[in-house]
C-alpha cells in the first residue's frame, strides 16, 4: 500500500471516529465566576521560568500569579495557532490534489473551530484578554506545490504535537483547576487523532516531495520548519504575560529565559517525540532548530 492510499485510509477512520466521538461543545463546559487564585493554572513544570535561577528568585504567591498569565498566554498561543491552521486546510478542502481528504478535512476544521472556542472563552473570562501573537516574517516559501503543503503541513503538525505535550501533562493534573484539566483533557483526546492524520500525511508528502522535486529541496523545506519550531517555542516566553504578573524588567527576563542553557535542555525535551518522527522520515534536523 502506498503512502498517499494509506492516508486516505486512514482519514476516513479518523472521520468516522470523529464524528461518533462528536459532543456539543456549548454543553461541556461549566464556566465559574472565577478561578482559584491559589492554584497553578498551568503546571508548574511547564512554567518559563521552571529549571532557572529566576525560579528560584520568585516567591510562591508570585510563581502563583505568573502561572495563571502564562495559562491565558498559552491558550492564546493555541488560539492563533488554530486559527491559521484553519484557513490554510480551508485552502485545499476540494483541490484535486487531496482527492478522498475532503470529509476528513471538514471534521478538522469543525473540530479546530470549537477548540478556538473554548480557548479563547478562557482567555476572556480569566484573563480579560487573548494575547496577540508577535509578528514573524520567515522569507518567501517554495513555489512548488508540494514543498508548500509539507510546509503547511509541518506546521501543523508541529504545533499540535508541541501543544498537545502541554495538554498531555495537564489533563489529569489534580494541581490545577478542574475546568484547566478539562480543556486540556477534551484537546489532548480530539488532538490524537489530528496528529495520526497529520503523521501520515507528512509521510506521504516527504515521499512526493523526495520524488518529485529532489532531497536537496526537501533539507530546505525542513530547514524553514526548524525555524517554525524556534518559533514556536519562544512564544511561550511572552512579556506582556511577565508584565501581567507583575515581574520586573519583563523584556529582560524573557531574555536571560530564552538564552538560559537549562530551558535549551528543557525545549529538546518537549519536541523530542516530534524530532524523531522528522527526523525518521528525513525532513527536519535538530541542527535546524535554535533551541
Amino acid at each position: 500500500m502506498t503512502a498517499r492510499s494509506r492516508l486516505n485510509e486512514i482519514a476516513s477512520r479518523l472521520s468516522q471516529l470523529s464524528r461518533e466521538q462528536h459532543y456539543n461543545v456549548y454543553q461541556l463546559f461549566e464556566w465559574p465566576e472565577s478561578l482559584a487564585e491559589d492554584r497553578y493554572w498551568i503546571a508548574p513544570e511547564l512554567m518559563t521560568c521552571y529549571g532557572t535561577d529566576a525560579w528560584d528568585e520568585l516567591s510562591e504567591p508570585q510563581r502563583l500569579r505568573l502561572a495563571h498569565w502564562e495559562s491565558v498566554n498559552f491558550f492564546s498561543m493555541n488560539v492563533h495557532l488554530i486559527r491559521e491552521l484553519i484557513g490554510e486546510v480551508a485552502n485545499r478542502i476540494y483541490t484535486t490534489r487531496y482527492p478522498g481528504l475532503s470529509e476528513f478535512f471538514h471534521d478538522f476544521i469543525h473540530e479546530e473551530n470549537e477548540h478556538m472556542w473554548f480557548f479563547a472563552t478562557f482567555c476572556q473570562r480569566y484573563g480579560g484578554k487573548i494575547y496577540e501573537p508577535k509578528k514573524l516574517i520567515f522569507g518567501d516559501g517554495p513555489e512548488q506545490d508540494v514543498l508548500r503543503d509539507v510546509i503547511v503541513f509541518g506546521r501543523i503538525l508541529i504545533a499540535e504535537e508541541l501543544c498537545d505535550v502541554f495538554n498531555a501533562r495537564m489533563a489529569k493534573d489534580e494541581r490545577l483547576p478542574a475546568l484547566v484539566q478539562q480543556i486540556n483533557d477534551v484537546h489532548h483526546r480530539d488532538e490524537s487523532r489530528h496528529i495520526a492524520f497529520g503523521r501520515q500525511m507528512m509521510r506521504a508528502l516527504s515521499e512526493e516531495a523526495a520524488d518529485t522535486v529532489g532531497r536537496d529541496e526537501v533539507r530546505k523545506a525542513g530547514d524553514y520548519l526548524g525555524r517554525y519550531i524556534t518559533m514556536c517555542l519562544r512564544a511561550l516566553y511572552n512579556s506582556r504575560a511577565y508584565a501581567d504578573a507583575g515581574l520586573p524588567d519583563p523584556h529582560g527576563l524573557r531574555s536571560r529565559l530564552t538564552a538560559d542553557p537549562a530551558r535549551k535542555a528543557i525545549h529538546r525535551e518537549l519536541m523530542a517525540h516530534t524530532m524523531e518522527f522528522l527526523e525518521r522520515i528525513g525532513l527536519c534536523e535538530s541542527a535546524s532548530v535554535d533551541w
